[in-house]
C-alpha cells in the first residue's frame, strides 16, 4: 500500500508539473504574440535611434565609451544587441531580444509565482505581465527595460533557491543574476537592496546571511567597477524631463505600469489608481503573512517603489515609471494574492473580471499605433528633400529629429535652424488639424503625402521661415550643406532656443 501511495503522490506530482509548465509556456506564447509584430515593424522613436548608434560600434571598448557618452544607463544590454548584430541580426531584428525577454518574463512570473500561489493566480500574475501596457511597449523595443523586468524575477528565483538549498552552485547563479542585473538598469540595484534587507530580517535566512550577502557582494564587483562611469553619467543631467516630485505620478505608477492611461471619469481617475496602491499594499501583506519567501515577493514590490519616491522626493530626477518596470511583477503577484481569501466563486469572478480588463486595456492602449518616423523620412525622400532644404516641423523637436536622422538617406545630423532669408523650396511635417489646414492653405503648395494623421508637404517659391503661418513650428536644418536661408543652431544653445516660444 506504501509503495501505491508513493507512486499516486509521484504520478500527482508530474502532473503538477505538467501543469505548471503548459501554463508557463502559455503566457511566454502570449507575450511573444503581442510584442513580435511592433519590434518587426514599428520605426525605431528617439531612444531606439540612440541605441542603434551605440550598437553600431565596431569594437566593445567603443560601446562601452558610447554608453558612458550618451547614456543613463549601464552597459551590458548594448553590448548583448552588439553582439547580436556582429553576428548577424538585421537592427530592426535585434528588438528580438526585447521580445525573447518579455517571453521569459510572462513565463518566469507564473514559476516563481507559483511558489506563492495556486495554478491558476499564478497564471493570471504571468498574463498580467504578458498584456501590461509597459510591459508589451517595452517587449518590443531596442532598449534594456524589459530585460531588467526579468532579471528582477530571476533575482528572486535566484535568491529564494540558494536559501533553500545553499549550495556553491546556487551562489554562483545568484551572483551571476546580480551582475547582469546591475549592469542592465541600475534601478536594479534597489531590488538588490531588497533582497539584503530580506536577508537581514528574514528568519529563515538567519544561519545564511554572511554566505547570501558574500555571493551579492560578489555579484556587485562589475558594478563597482563600472560605478566611476555612472558618476559621469548622473553629472550630465540627463533626467531634467522627468521634472520635480508630483504626488499623483507617484501614486499612479502601479497603475501605469498595466494600463496606458488612467480613467477618464473624475471619481476613477483618481480612486483607480489608489485601489491599485492599497491591493499591492494589502496582497503583499498577505504573502508576507503566510512564508519569509511570501515576504520577499512583498518587499520587492513595494521597497524600491518606496525607495525611488524618497529620492524623488530628496530632490534628484530619476523617477520614472519605466525605471521602475522591476517591481513590477510582483506587483502583479500580490495584487493576484489578494483573491486567495475568497470564496472559490467570487474569487474566479474577480480573476475573470480582471482578465478581461487586461485584455480590455491590451486594446485600448495599443489601438493608436507610434508615429511611422521610416514612412515620414521615405514622404521627404520622395518629393525630392536634400540636405539643403530646411523642415517646418510641427511636432515634438527631440521626438523627430533622431528618427529623421535614421531613415534620411545617409542619416545626415539636423539640428535647429534659425531663419535668415526667404527659400526657394521648404518642407513641412504637420502634426494636428490646424497645423495641417495651415500648411493645406500655404501658397505654392506643390505635393503632399498623407501618414497617417502627419501631413508632409513640400512647398514651392520664395517662403519666409519667419511667415506667421509657420508660427508655433520649429525649423530644422542639415549640420552641413544647408541652404543660406537657415542657419543651424550651435547643440550649446538648443535647450534655451527651445524653451522659447516658437
Amino acid at each position: 500500500m506504501g509503495g501505491i501511495r508513493t507512486l499516486t503522490a509521484s504520478h500527482s506530482e508530474s502532473a503538477e508539473r505538467r501543469k505548471l509548465w503548459v501554463t508557463a509556456t502559455g503566457a511566454a506564447a502570449v507575450a511573444a504574440a503581442v510584442r513580435i509584430s511592433g519590434a518587426l515593424h514599428y520605426a525605431f522613436w528617439q531612444d531606439e535611434v540612440s541605441s542603434a548608434r551605440i550598437i553600431l560600434e565596431r569594437t566593445p571598448i567603443g560601446v562601452a565609451r558610447h554608453v558612458g557618452r550618451t547614456e543613463s544607463t549601464p552597459p551590458a544590454w548594448y553590448a548583448l544587441a552588439w553582439l547580436a548584430h556582429r553576428l548577424g541580426v538585421p537592427m530592426a531584428d535585434v528588438r528580438l531580444l526585447s521580445v525573447l525577454a518579455g517571453a521569459f518574463l510572462a513565463a518566469a512570473v507564473v514559476v516563481y509565482a507559483r511558489t506563492l500561489l495556486p495554478l491558476w493566480l499564478s497564471g493570471l500574475a504571468g498574463l498580467a505581465v504578458a498584456l501590461g501596457y509597459e510591459f508589451v511597449f517595452h517587449g518590443r523595443e531596442l532598449r534594456a527595460y524589459e530585460l531588467h523586468a526579468l532579471l528582477s524575477v530571476l533575482l528572486a528565483i535566484a535568491a529564494s533557491a540558494f536559501v533553500a538549498i545553499p549550495s556553491r552552485r546556487r551562489a554562483v547563479v545568484l551572483a551571476v543574476v546580480v551582475a547582469a542585473g546591475a549592469l542592465t538598469n541600475y534601478f536594479f540595484l534597489l531590488s538588490v537592496a531588497t533582497v539584503l534587507l530580506w536577508i537581514a530580517v528574514s528568519p529563515s535566512v538567519r544561519a545564511l546571511r554572511r554566505r547570501a550577502t558574500a555571493a551579492i557582494a560578489l555579484g556587485l564587483v562589475p558594478f563597482v567597477v563600472w560605478s566611476p562611469v555612472m558618476a559621469l553619467q548622473y553629472r550630465r543631467h540627463r533626467f531634467s524631463f522627468i521634472g520635480p516630485f508630483d504626488s499623483h505620478t507617484v501614486l499612479s505608477s502601479y497603475w501605469s505600469l498595466f494600463a496606458r492611461a488612467e480613467p477618464h471619469t473624475a471619481v476613477l481617475h483618481d480612486a483607480a489608481p489608489l485601489l491599485v496602491v492599497a491591493g499591492v499594499v494589502v496582497g503583499g501583506g498577505l504573502l508576507a503573512r503566510r512564508s519569509d519567501d511570501g515576504l520577499l515577493c512583498a518587499l520587492l514590490a513595494i521597497a524600491p517603489f518606496v525607495a525611488a519616491s524618497l529620492v524623488w522626493l530628496a530632490g534628484p530626477r530619476i523617477f520614472d515609471v519605466r525605471n521602475l518596470i522591476g517591481v513590477g511583477p510582483f506587483a502583479a503577484i500580490t495584487l493576484a494574492a489578494l483573491a486567495t481569501p475568497l470564496p472559490r466563486v467570487a474569487a474566479v469572478a474577480a480573476a475573470s473580471l480582471v482578465t478581461a480588463l487586461l485584455v480590455y486595456g491590451f486594446i485600448v492602449g495599443n489601438r493608436v499605433q507610434p508615429v511611422s518616423y521610416d514612412r515620414v523620412a521615405e514622404a521627404l525622400v520622395s518629393e525630392g528633400w536634400s540636405t539643403r532644404d530646411p523642415i517646418i516641423l510641427f511636432g515634438n523637436f527631440y521626438a523627430f529629429r533622431s528618427p529623421l536622422e535614421w531613415y534620411l538617406p545617409a542619416r545626415p545630423p539636423l539640428t535647429l535652424g534659425e531663419p535668415r532669408e526667404t527659400c526657394g523650396r521648404i518642407f513641412v511635417i504637420a502634426l494636428g488639424s490646424a497645423a495641417r489646414s495651415r500648411t493645406l492653405g500655404a501658397p505654392g503648395l506643390a505635393a503632399t503625402h498623407r501618414v497617417r494623421g502627419i501631413l508632409v508637404a513640400r512647398v514651392e517659391g520664395r517662403n519666409s521661415l519667419t511667415d506667421g503661418r509657420w508660427r508655433r513650428s520649429r525649423v530644422l536644418v542639415a549640420e552641413k550643406g544647408h541652404a543660406p536661408c537657415a542657419h543651424p543652431v550651435p547643440e550649446a544653445e538648443l535647450a534655451s532656443r527651445l524653451s522659447a516660444p516658437s
